[in-house]
């Protein structure tokens, strides 16, 4: 399995830092011994884009609204409470992935991509990325589970 994204070129300095490695450990580790090469791209995903909106979060050029959209992402992503259980290791995953997706697609909407691409530790265009990666879950999880993850989200105060 090849590395996706030189995660340590904007080396995490505080203490979400420590978590994102962390994550990103336990990604590799369990998409190394489950999964194939396509699925475990999404798995690797999952620290990358938590890590983005822990940086979002904090960014003062973010307004306030999108920032609750973040909070209640970032809020699932540590809630045990998910549409697919994240005690099924990095598949558990998926439906935190997929929430952060449409998180930053509708960011782009309202904050401008430069900063929100400031803070993508990832390789390539995001826009692009979290286009086809959404595309992906879509297909993946089947649209039952992706309206049941989006009522979530909405019930939790997103969008």
């Amino acid at each position: 399995m090849s590395e996706l994204y030189d995660y340590e070129k904007d080396s995490p300095s505080r203490d979400y830092g420590g978590f994102y490695l962390r994550l990103r450990s336990r990604a590799e580790d369990w998409a190394r011994g489950h999964l194939g090469d396509a699925a475990s791209e999404l798995v690797l995903c999952v620290p990358d884009f938590f890590y983005l909106l822990v940086k979002l979060m904090g960014d003062a050029e973010v307004p306030g609204k999108n920032k609750a959209q973040i909070a209640a992402a970032l809020a699932y992503f540590v809630s045990p409470l998910d549409v697919v259980p994240d005690f099924l290791g990095g598949l558990g995953w998926l439906d935190d992935l997929y929430l952060a997706l449409l998180v930053v697609n509708s960011l782009f909407s309202s904050v401008d991509a430069a900063v929100i691409e400031r803070h993508w530790l990832g390789d390539g265009e995001l826009i692009l990325r979290v286009r086809s990666l959404l595309a992906r879950l879509d297909e993946k999880l089947g649209s039952g589970a992706i309206r049941r993850v989006v009522a979530a989200f909405r019930a939790s105060g997103g969008d």
